[in-house]
């Protein structure tokens, strides 16, 4: 059953997205070229729509054979409701406080249905995890919010946002059935084959984005994915974070970087290490390729992470962490060495 969901999953969105790329299709909007994107002609977006259809189809088919892939459908709820505003925006350009406030009450559904960030795992420094206390309801909802957001800034360059859906929640689907939560096994497998169907048309040079309407679902599914993980006991909170850290580092050091230096982060801008580095010359499929490389890597990282006992998952952490310092000096020596 399992293998049927996955290869049906990556076949409608494989055909989805290709009839959402046609010309004139009245579902996909144009994405024109402004000074934030990396792209030069107008494409159709909203090629995220198939992944939706098949995560809710999946759903639908998998609650009548009493074993549905989402935690609740409360979580359903908040994920339906951060598509619909977000296709919305792609088609109209609404208020972002519109936006935010529909992410806030979706972020708030997940720990009213006790899937919450309620402790940080320290491994190799304190035997049990650090409660959050009262912490934990701000801490739940920034982090899906962030997650919900970050995941649609980096939605910039061809294939990377499809291939961080491919890597990260097939690694999350690895660690989910590793750590015996088929439920949550099953949801990240349908996630990571959709957007690989989705990916074949979205790969350098792209024939449609994804737009809004997945990329900001999507992170909020990440954070669905981390605290369900963390309340099956499947995995704790460090799984899910080294999986998608090539996103969620890149758009955290970025923003902390434009607010050192007294920038309106907030605003659309081109600065974040994978827009340097395809304009500093790599180019769209180069840059991609090389973040398929590094989300790989990851994915064994997790695997090991999970295999080892505390005091080796400190080391992976630290080591990871001396990676991406590294990672992000080697983007700027591109960019300079560019400049020059």
């Amino acid at each position: 059953m399992l293998f049927l969901l996955i290869a049906a999953s990556f076949l409608f969105a494989l055909v989805g997205t290709r009839w959402l790329a046609a010309p004139g299709n009245r579902w996909s909007s144009a994405d024109l070229p402004n000074h934030r994107s990396l792209h030069d002609k107008v494409t159709p977006r909203g090629g995220g729509l198939s992944i939706m259809a098949i995560l809710l189809l999946a759903q639908l088919i998998t609650s009548f054979q009493g074993e549905a892939i989402f935690p609740s459908w409360m979580t359903v709820i908040g994920f339906v409701a951060i598509g619909l505003v977000s296709y919305w925006d792609d088609r109209l350009s609404l208020p972002s406080y519109v936006r935010f406030f529909v992410h806030i009450a979706a972020a708030s559904l997940l720990f009213w249905d006790h899937l919450r960030w309620d402790a940080l795992p320290l491994p190799g420094l304190l035997d049990m995890p650090v409660a959050l206390g009262w912490l934990a309801f701000p801490a739940t909802v920034l982090f899906a919010v962030w997650f919900t957001n970050l995941f649609n800034f980096m939605d910039g360059l061809d294939g990377l946002s499809g291939g961080m859906a491919v890597f990260g929640f097939g690694g999350c689907s690895w660690m989910a059935f590793l750590g015996a939560d088929p439920q949550l096994g099953t949801l990240c497998a349908v996630t990571s084959a959709a957007a690989a169907g989705f990916l074949v048309w979205n790969f350098p040079p792209a024939r449609i984005f994804m737009g809004d309407v997945a990329a900001a679902p999507l992170g909020f599914l990440v954070a669905i994915v981390s605290f369900r993980g963390i309340s099956s006991g499947a995995f704790d909170l460090w799984v899910p974070l080294i999986l998608f850290a090539p996103f969620w580092v890149d758009a955290t050091v970025t923003l902390l970087r434009r607010a050192f230096r007294r920038e309106r982060f907030w605003e659309p801008h081109r600065s974040h290490a994978y827009q340097r580095l395809a304009q500093a010359g790599w180019g769209h499929r180069r840059t991609t390729l090389c973040e398929y490389g590094l989300m790989g890597a990851l994915v064994v990282c997790a695997r090991l992470y999970v295999s080892l006992d505390s005091t080796g998952q400190s080391v992976v952490l630290l080591g990871l962490a001396t990676l991406f310092a590294a990672l992000w000096a080697l983007a700027r020596f591109v960019e300079t060495k560019a400049k020059i």
